[in-house]
């Protein structure tokens, strides 16, 4: 990972940190640290995921932030949702041409199921917590609500967001996870 991108992932952490604090209302300086950990496990574990799953599939892949995603984040958040595009893992390869349409398909559904894939699976971790230990529900409901938000809003399935490529390479998939996200954030 090159400095550059630590950079961009910093900065993207850190807005984002601030933006689910004030959009669930946790506008204190005390809950900084806190929220600083809960989008270290939710939007660093998706970007991350998309990142190892392109590069165990041979790609080369790099965060890049997008800035006006971040400010809109904030504004945002202003109203209660965090427009969570805060910027993308780009991906390349130098053999893209040397494979098959359907195995560059499935690859880039894998890939980018991947983010929201992890953050369904933190959302359903953290909601089976809250529900085993209630005396803790006030620090594992925000990380359920944060999880299932940027699994939901990533898979809206207009570009650049993971849900246009779900969709477009394998609505079947696309489907499964969009209901199963939608039904988690009606909870």
């Amino acid at each position: 990972m090159e400095r550059e991108e630590i950079k961009e992932i910093m900065i993207s952490w850190v807005i984002l940190s601030i933006s689910f604090m004030i959009a669930l209302r946790f506008i204190s300086i005390k809950f900084f640290a806190f929220f600083l950990f809960l989008v270290a496990v939710s939007f660093l574990s998706h970007e991350f995921a998309h990142r190892q799953v392109a590069k165990h599939l041979g790609f080369d892949a790099r965060y890049e932030v997008w800035y006006l995603g971040l400010f809109i984040a904030l504004i945002s958040s202003l109203f209660g949702a965090v427009f969570a595009a805060p910027g993308a893992v780009v991906i390349s390869s130098r053999y893209i041409f040397q494979e098959s349409r359907e195995t560059l398909k499935e690859a880039y559904t894998k890939i980018s199921a991947a983010g929201p894939i992890t953050n369904i699976l933190f959302g359903v971790l953290f909601y089976i917590l809250s529900v085993l230990y209630p005396h803790y529900s006030y620090y594992l409901i925000p990380a359920y609500h944060i999880n299932v938000w940027l699994a939901l809003f990533n898979l809206i399935p207009f570009p650049p967001l993971d849900g246009s490529k779900i969709f477009f390479y394998n609505v079947k998939i696309w489907l499964i996870m969009f209901f199963v996200s939608l039904i988690l954030f009606l909870l």
